[in-house]
C-alpha cells in the first residue's frame, strides 16, 4: 500500500481491511447517566461526541497546515487554539463535516499491523474498558434527545435561575440576622450550609462562561472538568452501556441522604417549629431540596471521575509496558491522560479549598451552640424551645457528617493525588534496564509537569481562622438572646 500524499485527508477510521470495533445499538449508555448530566445543567455544546477525536499532536499539525494555507490570519489565535484542553473539548464544532483543522497526512507504521494505519495516539483517545479502540457516535451511546436544540441556553438559564433563587433566600434571612450582635451565632450557623451548596452552581456557570469565551487561561483549566465532552470521554472506560452507573449503592446513598436532610429541614421549618406553611419556609425548603440533590450529584460526579481515572491509568500502565521504548507513541498517550487528570485534580482542589473551611466553620459553630444550650435557662425550662433546638442540632450534624463523609468516599480521601501517585509507583516497578533511557525520560517528564499546589496550605490557614472565629464567639454574652429566640428565628 502506497503511503498517502500530503493531500490525503485524515480519516477517523483505519483502512477498510483493518477492523475497528464499533458500538452496537443495544449498548446505549444507561439513561441514568444522561439524566444526571441533564439535572446538573451540564449540557452546553450542541455536539457532545467529536467525529474525529484526534490527539494534540495531530491537531497542531493540522493547525500548522491551516496557517500555511492562510486560513488563520489573526496571530492571537495561536495562543487559544494550542491549548490541549481547548483543542480536546472546546474547538471546533467537532461533529460537522471534515474541518481544515483536521486535515492530516501523517500515517505511522503500527507494530500491531503490518500496514499503514491512523495515529495510535488518536486511537488511544477512544479506549473502552478493556483498552480496545472503540469509536462511537452520539446515536450509538443514546445521547440524542437529552441534548436537544437549546440545551446550552436552557442549562445556563436554569443555573442563573437557581442562583437567583438561593440569593433571594440568603438575602431574606440576612435582613433578619445582619447587624444584630445577639443573632450573630445563628447567622454563623446558616452561612456554611449556603456556601457549600453554592459551590457547584457557581463552578458550573463559570465553566460555561469559559466555553463561551474559549480563553487560554491555565489557572482556569479546572473548568473543562465540567464540560460534557470531557465527562463523556472519561465515562467511556467505565462500560456504562453494559454495567450501568458505577457504584450504584453510593449513588443511591448520595441521593437518599440529600433528600432526607432536605425533607427533615422542611419538617422543622413547618411542623416542629409550629411556623406553618409560610412563603419563606416553603422557599427555603425548595432551595434545600434542589441544591441538596445537586450537591449529592456533584459528589457522585467526583466519584465517577475518580473511578474512571483509576481505570484509565491501569490501561495506560499496560499500554506503556507493551510499547516500552516507543517514546513518541507512549508520550502522546501518557500526556493526553495526564492533562485530563490535572484538570480533574484542579476542580477537586478548588472545591475543597471552599468546602473544607466551611465544614470546619460549621463544626466549630455547632459545637459552640451546643455547649451554650446547657447554660441557657429559657431553653432548658421551655419544652418547645428545647425540642426545636435539639432538632436544629440533629439537622446540622446530619448535614455535616453526611456531606463530609460522602466527599471522603467520593474522592477516597481529602485529595485525589494518590490516584496518580499509584500510577507512578507502578511505572517504577515496570522500569527495565533494557529501556532505561525511555523510562528515565518519562519519569523526568512526570516530575517536570507535576508541581506542588498551594491550595492545601491556604485551605489549612482558612480552616484555622474558622476555628478561631467560631470559638471566639463562645466568650461573648450572646447566649441568652441567640437561643431564646429559637422559634422566631426558625420561622424567618
Amino acid at each position: 500500500m502506497d503511503k498517502p500524499t500530503d493531500d490525503t485527508p485524515w480519516i477517523s477510521c483505519p483502512p477498510e481491511d483493518v477492523e475497528v470495533p464499533r458500538r452496537s445499538e443495544n449498548q446505549k449508555w444507561t439513561p441514568s447517566f444522561w439524566a444526571i448530566l441533564k439535572f446538573m445543567c451540564l449540557f452546553y455544546h450542541r455536539v457532545v461526541v467529536p467525529r474525529k477525536g484526534v490527539c494534540f499532536s495531530c491537531s497542531v499539525d493540522g493547525f500548522r497546515k491551516r496557517s500555511c494555507a492562510g486560513v488563520v490570519k489573526r496571530p492571537e489565535r495561536y495562543e487559544a487554539e494550542l491549548d490541549p484542553l481547548l483543542v480536546a473539548h472546546e474547538y471546533p464544532d467537532a461533529g460537522n463535516e471534515p474541518h481544515p483543522w483536521y486535515v492530516e497526512s501523517r500515517y505511522e507504521m503500527s507494530p500491531l499491523v503490518a500496514q499503514p494505519g491512523p495515529c495510535p495516539v488518536c486511537d488511544a483517545l477512544w479506549w473502552n474498558r478493556d483498552g480496545v479502540t472503540e469509536r462511537y457516535t452520539e446515536r450509538e451511546i443514546g445521547v440524542g434527545r437529552w441534548n436537544h436544540r437549546g440545551s446550552g441556553a436552557l442549562s445556563s438559564l436554569l443555573l442563573l435561575g437557581a442562583l437567583t433563587l438561593i440569593t433571594y433566600d440568603i438575602m431574606n434571612f440576612m435582613k433578619q440576622l445582619w447587624g444584630q450582635p445577639d443573632l450573630i451565632l445563628m447567622l454563623m450557623k446558616k452561612m456554611p450550609v449556603y456556601i457549600i451548596l453554592l459551590v457547584y452552581p457557581l463552578l458550573s456557570l463559570f465553566s460555561k462562561l469559559r466555553s463561551l469565551l474559549t480563553s487560554r487561561t491555565p489557572s482556569f483549566q479546572w473548568a473543562s472538568a465540567l464540560n460534557v465532552r470531557y465527562l463523556v470521554k472519561q465515562a467511556q472506560v467505565l462500560d456504562i452501556g453494559n454495567k450501568g452507573l458505577p457504584q450504584k449503592m453510593f449513588f443511591c446513598f448520595c441521593m437518599a441522604s440529600s433528600l432526607l436532610t432536605a425533607v427533615y429541614r422542611f419538617l422543622i421549618f413547618t411542623v416542629i417549629s409550629g411556623c406553618g406553611f409560610q412563603a419563606t419556609t416553603i422557599l427555603t425548603s425548595i432551595v434545600g431540596i434542589i441544591f441538596n440533590q445537586a450537591f449529592g450529584l456533584y459528589l457522585y460526579l467526583f466519584h465517577l471521575l475518580r473511578v474512571s481515572f483509576q481505570r484509565q491509568f491501569s490501561l495506560l500502565t499496560l499500554y506503556l509496558r507493551d510499547h516500552e521504548g516507543e517514546e513518541r507513541r507512549c508520550r502522546g498517550a501518557f500526556f493526553s491522560t495526564l492533562v485530563d487528570f490535572h484538570c480533574f485534580k484542579g476542580l477537586v482542589n478548588l472545591s475543597i479549598f471552599v468546602m473544607l473551611p466551611a465544614f470546619v466553620f460549621a463544626i466549630s459553630t455547632n459545637l459552640t451552640y451546643q455547649y451554650m444550650l446547657a447554660n441557657t435557662p429559657c431553653i432548658t425550662e421551655n419544652p418547645l424551645n428545647m425540642n426545636i433546638s435539639h432538632h436544629n442540632l440533629r439537622l446540622a450534624w446530619s448535614e455535616i457528617i453526611l456531606s463530609l463523609g460522602s466527599y471522603l468516599v467520593a474522592i477516597g480521601g481529602i485529595q485525589v493525588d494518590y490516584v496518580f501517585n499509584d500510577f507512578v509507583t507502578n511505572l517504577l516497578h515496570l522500569r527495565s534496564s533494557k529501556h532505561r533511557i525511555f523510562w528515565d525520560t518519562l519519569i523526568k517528564d512526570i516530575n517536570h509537569v507535576t508541581q506542588d499546589s498551594y491550595f492545601y496550605l491556604v485551605t489549612i490557614i482558612f480552616s484555622i481562622i474558622s476555628i478561631f472565629l467560631a470559638f471566639n464567639y463562645s466568650s461573648q454574652d450572646v447566649a441568652d438572646l441567640v437561643v431564646c429566640n429559637t422559634t422566631s428565628i426558625v420561622c424567618v
